[in-house]
């Protein structure tokens, strides 16, 4: 059987003697008492089945940097069909999600919460070193590259890695919708737990199509006649096409394994058009969410050869597999509007976290760093809306958002009653951007926007940004108004706004737990100019 030492290095296998790092610490506990509140709100709900309430279709990509989309000013590449989205209605220009890695940044769309209120800060693990002697063969080892063991050995007892996902007492936008009278779709990748109370079918969705971890191969085996693959030369790409389809890689559809011998972007594309059709006659909400173009790297040969001016595979490949997402994309819209729901339907699209520079692939544009950085190559992403009819068309939205106002504007949106006094009580963190984009209101929707993950700490307050290593002693201020590449660092000249930025900052983290529901385990290095930094992945 295979053993793997870290959650995503396949590194040595190590005796399985010496001194356990199985913590109780890491026992995640439900709590009860905010199971049975998440049932009263959710009981107090009233079902509403009206035709006249929109459907809800939310598109999400997968490591998909902002100055990859052609409607953000990309030529390398075109992007008609998710430009077409903001077209129809909003690109926002400077949208925010609150991690810059996948995991917590899904679960704080969902729940549109900072998920750092419940815990969930960092990836889920699927694997954790069991004893002192693996973790001190894992810290020397000389193939982590980039890699870094950074934490010390206190891992979760085995079983309650089952337990690591969006507690049971946080509501999410498909419970929500649920209760509501919606039908309740996710096609696509998860990573949002795989224990049996975190599956997709227990956690507000009827309907399932996907895999419940952070990849699987786009195509049955690596070796598939007609597609094109690169290789990264790194651990976790080594691990990636180790894993195959299996474990939480496996393709899944209501949580049976399924064999699924089409291209996965087009196998997701074809359910979601499915799935429009046989709930054309219902509201329905359909989380689309596309695992493309997150490594590994595989593209159809057919889309590899339109890219035959670019000399570099791995460039080349990365994107033929954009160019089938944004295919994808337009056919799921055409199948939309063939079904007459298109003015009935709000149409979100965006990423989970920016571009991943270090494949070596993306383009970040002006921004600094990438996925993993909190820098705004990581946390800057596209993000589009579309109601046909009832949003203004064509229109870019200057003022930051966050991915957490795509929660708060579905609610508003679909005429959900929360107005149940136990509800006043949950702290949801997004806005209700439809008066602001309509112009009803001219104000900012959110004066600051925040991050922390570990010892990386970044506050956004109107045109500063502030960031921050607690651990590793380095603090920058920039002004993004004139250096949206964050190259000028301004802390030591601009003392009173540091001086702010900080003080907002800790007023925010007071309001957090300390500790997260699991423990991490790595570093990423990143060389940017002349400074190195180490963020946690």
């Amino acid at each position: 059987m295979k053993k793997i030492l870290f959650p995503f290095l396949s590194l040595l296998l190590v005796s399985s003697c010496g001194i356990s790092t199985a913590d109780d610490k890491w026992d995640i506990v439900p709590d009860a008492k905010g199971i049975q509140e998440k049932k009263e709100i959710l009981a107090s709900i009233k079902t509403q089945k009206d035709k006249k309430k929109p459907n809800i279709i939310l598109i999400m990509a997968d490591d998909l940097g902002k100055y990859e989309v052609s409607g953000y000013g990309a030529t390398h590449i075109e992007t008609p069909n998710i430009d077409a989205i903001g077209e129809n209605g909003i690109r926002f220009k400077d949208a925010y999600v609150t991690a810059p890695i996948c995991a917590p940044s899904r679960a704080g769309i969902l729940t549109g919460k900072y998920q750092q209120r419940y815990g969930f800060e960092t990836q889920p693990m699927e694997f954790y070193p069991t004893n002192k002697l693996e973790y001190a063969a894992g810290k020397k080892a000389k193939r982590l590259g980039d890699w870094k063991v950074s934490t010390p050995p206190s891992y979760p007892n085995p079983e309650e890695i089952e337990h690591q996902g969006i507690p049971q007492d946080e509501i999410n936008l498909a419970e929500i919708l649920k209760a509501s009278g919606y039908s309740t779709g996710i096609i696509g990748k998860w990573h949002l737990g795989h224990g049996n109370e975190h599956l997709p079918n227990n956690r507000g969705f009827d309907y399932q199509y996907g895999f419940y971890g952070a990849f699987s191969l786009y195509t049955p085996e690596q070796k598939t006649p007609g597609y094109v693959n690169h290789i990264h030369d790194d651990l976790s790409a080594k691990h990636q096409w180790g894993m195959k389809r299996n474990d939480n890689a496996t393709i899944r559809e209501n949580n049976k394994v399924v064999q699924e011998d089409e291209y996965l972007t087009f196998a997701i594309r074809d359910k979601a058009k499915s799935y429009i059709s046989s709930h054309k006659d219902s509201n329905f909400f359909l989380y689309l969410s596309f695992n493309a173009p997150h490594v590994p790297f595989q593209a159809p040969q057919n889309y590899y050869d339109q890219f035959s001016h670019i000399k570099d595979e791995n460039k080349r490949v990365y994107l033929a597999m954009i160019k089938a997402l944004d295919d994808s994309i337009g056919e799921v819209m055409n199948e939309l509007k063939s079904q007459g729901l298109e003015e009935n339907t709000i149409v979100y699209f965006i990423s989970d976290n920016g571009g991943a520079s270090y494949t070596g692939a993306t383009e970040n544009g002006p921004f600094k760093g990438g996925k993993i950085t909190h820098f705004e190559g990581g946390v800057n992403v596209p993000f589009m809306m579309q109601w046909k009819g009832h949003l203004p068309e064509n229109v870019v939205y200057n003022y930051p958002v966050s991915a957490l106002d795509i929660f708060a504007t579905t609610v508003a949106a679909c005429e959900v009653d929360l107005t149940n006094p136990a509800v006043r009580s949950k702290k949801w963190d997004g806005v209700n951007l439809l008066p602001f984009v309509s112009g009803e209101k001219s104000n900012e929707p959110h004066e600051k926007i925040y991050w922390r993950t570990d010892h990386i700490h970044a506050i956004r307050y109107k045109k500063w940004k502030l960031i921050m290593s607690t651990r590793d002693d380095w603090l920058h201020l920039y002004n993004l108004e004139n250096d949206l590449s964050e190259e000028i660092d301004l802390s030591d000249l601009n003392s009173e706004e540091r001086s702010k930025l900080l003080r907002f900052f800790d007023e925010w983290n007071a309001e957090l737990p300390d500790d997260y529901l699991w423990p991490r385990i790595m570093d990423r290095k990143f060389i940017i100019g002349d400074k190195t930094y180490y963020f946690p992945a």
